[in-house]
Parts: C-alpha cells; sequence; structure tokens
C-alpha cells in the first residue's frame, strides 16, 4: 500500500508539469491510487514554479526511474542538485516551502526535539528559584542571618533567569527544535525576536552570578591581596556584561533586522554573529575558572575533616561541571550564525545556556543551602560547636559568637575577632586579617 502511494505521488510530479501524462496516469484504477495522486496535487500546487522546475530537471537528468520514488528520494545527487538549483533560483521562502514539499513528498519524518527545549526550561528553572528560596530563607534572623549585597546581586540574576527560563517553554511552543522548513513564516520570525532577547538575558545574568560569588568571597575572606584580586575580576564581570550586551543589542543595524534578516528581503547589514559568540563564550570560560580558582589557595590552608572536605569540594566540583558545560556550549556554537536551519541547530545552543544559568545559580547558593540545612540538621551535616561560646547572638552579632584565643598553649590559634558578623561562608563582615593555623582542624568551618 505504501509502495503504491509512493509511486502515484511521484508520477504526480511528472503530469503537474507535464499535462499530457495525466490521461495515463489518472486512468481509473483504485480508488486508493486516485486519493494518493490528488493529495501529490495539492502539495505540488504549493510549490513555487522555481523549486518544481528544479526539481523536475534533477530528476529528468537522473539514472532513477520516472516511478521509482525511493531511488529518487535516496539519491544524493538529486538533492545535491535540487538544493543548488533553488539556492539560485528562488528566494529563501521559495525556497523553504520547496524544501518542505519535497520532504514530504518523500514521506521524511519530522524531527522534533522541542520537548528538549522546553523540559530543560521549565525544570531547571524551578530548582534555580528553589535555590535561591532556600538561600533567602537561610539569611532571615530565624537562622541567624541577614541578607547582603551579594544576595542583592543574585535577586537581579535571578529575575533574568525567570524570563529566559519561560521563554524556553515558549520558543518549544513557536518550533524551536524543528526543521526551519515545517515552521511558519511567521514564527520563524518570533523564534528569532525571542532568541534575541534571550541573548541579552544570557549575556547579564551569567555575570551577574560571578558578581554575587566574590562579594560572598568579601564576606568571608578579608585578606588585601585577595580583596583587591576579588575586585578586580568583579570589574571584568561588569565590563564583560555591559560590552558584549552592547554588541548583543547593535549586532544588526536596523535593531529589527536582528529577527528579520534570515529571509533577506530587508536592507541592512548585521556582525559576524558566529565571531560574536564564540568571543563571548570563551572570556566566560576565562571568568568562570578565575572565580572559582580565586580562593581555593585559602581553602587549602583548611584543616577539615572529611565529611566536611566532601561538602567543600562538591560546591567547587558543581562550579566546575558549569565550566564544563560552557565548554560544551562551545562546542555546538561552530555552526551558530551560519547556519540555514537555526530553528533546529540552535536548539542544543539553547538548552545548554539555560542550563547553564541555571546550575550556575544552585552552584552559588550552595552555601548558604548548606548553612540551612546545618541549621536543621546539625549531626548529619557534621556540625560542631569547638570553638564556639555558647548562649544567643547579641545585637549586632551573629549567632556563632568567636573569641580570642592565646597562642601560647599547645594546639591553640588565632580564631577570627568578631567585630561585626562573622558566618564562615555564610556570613562575614569582618574587617581584621585572618590569622591562619595549620596546627589545627577548624571544626567550625561550615562546609
Amino acid at each position: 500500500m505504501k509502495s503504491v502511494m509512493r509511486m502515484t505521488i511521484w508520477c504526480a510530479v511528472l503530469t503537474a508539469s507535464h499535462p499530457t501524462l495525466a490521461a495515463e496516469a489518472l486512468s481509473p484504477e483504485q480508488q486508493e491510487q486516485q486519493a494518493a495522486m490528488k493529495a501529490a496535487e495539492a502539495l505540488l500546487k504549493s510549490m513555487p514554479t522555481c523549486g518544481r522546475e528544479c526539481l523536475l530537471q534533477s530528476i529528468a537528468a537522473s539514472p532513477c526511474r520516472v516511478d521509482d520514488l525511493a531511488c529518487s528520494c535516496s539519491n544524493n545527487t538529486i538533492t545535491a542538485e535540487v538544493e543548488a538549483c533553488v539556492a539560485a533560483s528562488c528566494t529563501i521562502r521559495e525556497s523553504l516551502t520547496t524544501k518542505n514539499t519535497t520532504e514530504t513528498l518523500c514521506q521524511r519524518p519530522i524531527r522534533d526535539r522541542t520537548q528538549t527545549v522546553s523540559y530543560t526550561g521549565a525544570i531547571g528553572g524551578v530548582l534555580a528559584v528553589l535555590a535561591y528560596i532556600l538561600r533567602m530563607i537561610s539569611r532571615t534572623p530565624w537562622f541567624g542571618g541577614s541578607p547582603g549585597l551579594d544576595d542583592v546581586v543574585m535577586t537581579v540574576a535571578v529575575l533574568e533567569v525567570i524570563p529566559l527560563s519561560v521563554l524556553s517553554v515558549v520558543l518549544a511552543d513557536l518550533g524551536l527544535g524543528k526543521d526551519i522548513w515545517t515552521l511558519p513564516f511567521e514564527n520563524i520570525t518570533h523564534i528569532l525576536k525571542i532568541y534575541y532577547f534571550d541573548e541579552d538575558l544570557y549575556l547579564t545574568s551569567l555575570p551577574l552570578v560571578k558578581v554575587s560569588m566574590l562579594l560572598f568571597y568579601l564576606r568571608v575572606f578579608p585578606q588585601s591581596w585577595f580583596r583587591i584580586s576579588a575586585y578586580i575580576t568583579m570589574a571584568c564581570c561588569v565590563g564583560y556584561a555591559i560590552a558584549f550586551l552592547l554588541v548583543s543589542v547593535f549586532q544588526c543595524r536596523p535593531i529589527h533586522l536582528a529577527w528579520e534578516h534570515w529571509d533577506r528581503e530587508h536592507p541592512g547589514s548585521c556582525n559576524n554573529i558566529n565571531a560574536q559568540v564564540w568571543a563571548s563564550a570563551g572570556l566566560n570560560i576565562v571568568l568562570d575558572i578565575v572565580v572559582l580558582s580565586l580562593p581555593i589557595p585559602l581553602v587549602r590552608q583548611l584543616a577539615l575533616n572529611r565529611r566536611k572536605k566532601m561538602l567543600l569540594f562538591s560546591m567547587f566540583g558543581i562550579g566546575f561541571i558549569v565550566t564544563a558545560i560552557s565548554i560544551i556550549r562551545m562546542q555546538v556554537l561552530v555552526q551558530f550564525g551560519a547556519t540555514s536551519n537555526f530553528t533546529w541547530t540552535y536548539t542544543s545552543v539553547g538548552y545548554w545556556s539555560t542550563i547553564e544559568t541555571d546550575l550556575a545559580i544552585i552552584c552559588a547558593c550552595m552555601p548558604a543551602l548548606r548553612a540551612l540545612l546545618r541549621h536543621i540538621f546539625p549531626k548529619a551535616m557534621g556540625d560542631s560547636t569547638r570553638g564556639l561560646s555558647p548562649g544567643p547572638p547579641t545585637p549586632g552579632q551573629s549567632g556563632l559568637s568567636y573569641s580570642r584565643q592565646s597562642r601560647g598553649s599547645k594546639g591553640s590559634r588565632d580564631v577570627f575577632k568578631d567585630d561585626k558578623n562573622f558566618y564562615p561562608l555564610v556570613e562575614v563582615n569582618t574587617e581584621v586579617d585572618m590569622q591562619w593555623d595549620r596546627q589545627r582542624p577548624v571544626d567550625n568551618w561550615p562546609l
């Protein structure tokens, strides 16, 4: 039945441009063949004249029989000749219509990755927002915390990631994840327009997460050299965000050409998008590595028990996973800006970008999540009160009050002076340099 339908459809391709064959091809046979012929004729009517002529010319020059649809559809030479002819003779819109018609005539399957786009956006967004909510809960007075500037910056980052995740679902509904020739033309424009704003959200949300992490570092490590390094890195993150945001916003002139240039029917010019995204991705990876590596020299000086080491390394491990995702995303950027089937090619770029931003927020919230769990499940999280003075917090102090110990006795060390607030990797605001002693484990380290 399927082979009969294929043969009938293929004959209809010829009769559309050679009416003299119609009488013979449409002679009464089976009702099934006639129905298939009508379906094929309807498809051919939707094919532009330029595309139909290219198709018939390639068929006539091929070794395949006229009635052998399987041969013609699997012949790479015919496919290449039709594509070259259509590219030279048809407009972009006519080319897409021709491609969709030939794919339907050959009964090729429709590729669909829209669920991947929507699921990664929805699930990742929910997890990131949940991590942020738990982070802010840990900052409440009930858990001995208070919000800081790093939380403010993280709030701005989350406010950008939420629409980034929601728009992933919208993009999937419009057809991101399908071949471009299967979509209505208006959907293509809408996809590119949303993608344009997604790029801006991506380029600003990741630097904001890095700035939030650096501000958090400043509340933990008061060494002068570290603070200078953190501020320099922070300035680089801000500069990165501003520079690439401006480049992205003005990537085309006029601006609306960013989502209308696909049909090549609008005047104007655009930057080399491929070079632009490669530059931003490469610098983002460098900043990731710098931000994650910055506190490692200080952290290595801490003598922690095995459980706390595992918790600490898990946080940095997730951070480096984010960097690995950035590298994976860079691999799929090879065809970015240089492909005509961008609604399919951009799919992997889109969901890897979403995963990267969501996981970055989760990583940045992990110290606060650890602090929250430490208050709720102190034994399970390996909490210890050694070196802590009991009693409730006093005004202007945290719930963890540290005292200065003498270094005269064996095994003693300098403990952080509690001038203001001090939450190791949770809440810190101190102006004195920390004195590190490798002779004794720091059991009150919260990770």
